[in-house]
């Protein structure tokens, strides 16, 4: 819930403050990208394609990223989750000093990153980025659980449209924020991102203590 509240604020705060582009939300680029295109604003027509580029070489980056802390043994959620944080911190302090077009290719980096690390809640499939699969989801879910009365069914709708919601309430926070403090909303984004390196540091903790060491005769 609180990566989707993050990704909600992400994404308000470069359609508020960097032209109206979006962070994570890929689709609402390339329409913006298409329709420029089609009215022959081929500078404007850019700006857009920036954050789908460098989405995209976030994903390479995650694989080789993945693949590198697997064959270290490193805590692959718990090294992503740091990256996020640096990512963002690093965003937040310099945003106000540069150009729209580094902010945006950061933050792109940054959800794409985060898209691909947050796959599961619960054991269920969901987006943490981009909400369609997630509307479409909640409402297949909730209706076959309901038809069927399967609870567990129903439980993962019910999930999944509080993940909407979260979504929601991030983006109505970074929009009343962006309002009033300009391209200075994004720092508040490290309270949540903190929250979530705390979860995950305790799970490391309590997955670390469990493992006993072998013992060499």
């Amino acid at each position: 819930m609180t990566l989707c509240f993050i990704s909600g604020y992400v994404n308000a705060f470069t359609y508020m403050t960097q032209g109206k582009r979006f962070a994570g939300v890929q689709t609402g680029n390339l329409l913006s990208f298409a329709i420029r295109l089609s009215e022959q604003q081929l500078k404007e027509a850019l700006q857009f394609l920036l954050p789908m580029i460098v989405f995209m070489l976030g994903q390479s980056f995650t694989y080789f990223m993945h693949r590198w802390a697997t064959k270290k043994g490193l805590h692959w959620y718990l090294l992503s989750s740091f990256i996020l944080t640096g990512i963002a911190f690093g965003t937040a302090l310099f945003t106000p000093f540069l150009p729209s077009n580094v902010t945006v290719a950061a933050l792109a980096f940054f959800a794409s990153i985060q898209v691909d690390t947050f796959k599961t809640l619960r054991g269920a499939s969901y987006a943490n980025v981009m909400m369609t699969g997630n509307i479409k989801n909640a409402a297949y879910l909730l209706t076959k659980g309901l038809y069927e009365k399967n609870h567990e069914l129903t439980h993962i709708g019910r999930n999944t449209l509080i993940v909407i919601l979260a979504f929601a309430v991030g983006v109505v926070c970074s929009t009343l924020l962006c309002i009033a403090y300009g391209e200075y909303a994004l720092m508040p984004i490290l309270m949540p991102l903190l929250y979530v390196n705390y979860l995950l540091a305790q799970e490391f903790y309590h997955i670390q203590t469990k493992i006993k060491p072998i013992k060499r005769t």
